[in-house]
């Protein structure tokens, strides 16, 4: 049971550091392309979704952390 927790946390988390890192800056970066930050919603977007992801990843971490520490 713990086990299965764990790898189910750590694919999540795999799922989510790899949008974070590969995905996520394509969109940042094609949303500056479209010009002024201020008034561009898809950088706003992009900017929140990756807010979401890093506090996710982080979450999961620590549950992950905290399974272990489980006996």
């Amino acid at each position: 049971m713990k086990d299965a927790l764990i790898k189910r946390f750590e694919k999540q988390i795999g799922g989510l550091e790899h949008e974070l890192t590969h995905e996520l800056p394509k969109e940042i970066q094609r949303a500056r392309e479209l010009g002024d930050l201020r008034e561009n919603a898809e950088y706003h977007a992009a900017k929140e979704r990756q807010r979401f992801v890093e506090a996710r990843v982080s979450m999961l971490k620590k549950r992950v952390s905290e399974i272990h520490l489980m006996n």
